[in-house]
C-alpha cells in the first residue's frame, strides 16, 4: 500500500528538503566565518571547468540531472490521477507578467536593502566565462529553476498535503509551502527567506485558485533569466 506522507518526503529529500538542509548550514557558515554574513559573496551560476567544452557538458549536466526530481514528483501525481495543471495556456501571459513584475521588482528592492544593511550575503547571479553558450545556459538554468521549485515546492506539495491531511485548510498549506520556500534560500541570508516566503504566500495562492502551475514556473523562470543575464549587463562582470 502506498504511503503519501513517504513519497513527499522522499521526493522532498532528493530535491528541496536537501537544499534547505545545506542551506541552514552555509548560512551558518558564513555568520561563523572572518568576514560575516555581509562580507561573504554567493555564486550561482559559476564555471564547472576550464575548459569551455568541459563546462558546456557539465553545465548541461547539471542541468538535466536537476530535472529528475520534479520528474519524479509528476510520476508519483499520475500515480493519483492528479494533474496540477503544467500545460502552458495563451491566457496565463497576463497572469506571468503580474507575477514577475509583482514579485521580481520588489524582490530586488528588498535585496539591496538587505545588502545595505548587511543582512545578506553578496549574490553575484553569473559567473560564467563569456561564451556562445552561456545565455542559452542561463536561459535553461532560469527553466529548470522554475520547473525544479514550482512543481515540488507548489503543486506537488500542495497535493500530497491533500492527500495526507484531507481536514488540513488550504491556507495552511499555503503557509507551509511558503516557509519550505523560504528555508532553501537561507543561504543568501535571513532576508531571502523573508523575501521567498513572502513569494511562496503569493504562488501558493494562486495555485489555489487556478489549480494550475504552469503559470508559476514560466514567472519563476522569467524573474530567474532576467536576474542571470541582466547581471552581467548592469554590473559589467
Amino acid at each position: 500500500m502506498r504511503k503519501h506522507s513517504f513519497e513527499l518526503a522522499l521526493v522532498l529529500m532528493v530535491s528541496l528538503g536537501a537544499s534547505a538542509i545545506y542551506s541552514v548550514i552555509s548560512l551558518l557558515r558564513k555568520i561563523t566565518s572572518s568576514v560575516g554574513l555581509a562580507g561573504s559573496v554567493t555564486t550561482i551560476n559559476q564555471p564547472m571547468a576550464q575548459n569551455p567544452w568541459i563546462d558546456l557538458i557539465s553545465q548541461l549536466a547539471s542541468i538535466s540531472l536537476g530535472l529528475v526530481p520534479p520528474l519524479l514528483a509528476l510520476y508519483f501525481l499520475r500515480l493519483d490521477a492528479i494533474s496540477i495543471g503544467l500545460i502552458p495556456k495563451w491566457r496565463d501571459l497576463w497572469l506571468v507578467l503580474a507575477m514577475a513584475a509583482g514579485v521580481g521588482i520588489p524582490g530586488i528592492g528588498l535585496y539591496f536593502l538587505a545588502l545595505n544593511l548587511g543582512l545578506t550575503s553578496m549574490i553575484v547571479p553569473n559567473a560564467l566565462n563569456p561564451n556562445w553558450w552561456t545565455i542559452p545556459v542561463l536561459l535553461l538554468a532560469a527553466i529548470k529553476a522554475g520547473f525544479l521549485e514550482e512543481v515540488i515546492v507548489v503543486g506537488y506539495f500542495y497535493r500530497k498535503l491533500e492527500l495526507i491531511a484531507p481536514k488540513l485548510a488550504w491556507v495552511w498549506i499555503v503557509i507551509l509551502s511558503a516557509l519550505l520556500r523560504g528555508s532553501y534560500h537561507l543561504y543568501q541570508g535571513p532576508s531571502a527567506f523573508i523575501g521567498n516566503f513572502l513569494m511562496g504566500l503569493v504562488f501558493g495562492y494562486i495555485f489555489h485558485r487556478t489549480k494550475r502551475v504552469a503559470p508559476l514556473v514560466i514567472a519563476h523562470a522569467v524573474m530567474d533569466a532576467v536576474v542571470f543575464i541582466g547581471y552581467p549587463l548592469v554590473f559589467g562582470a
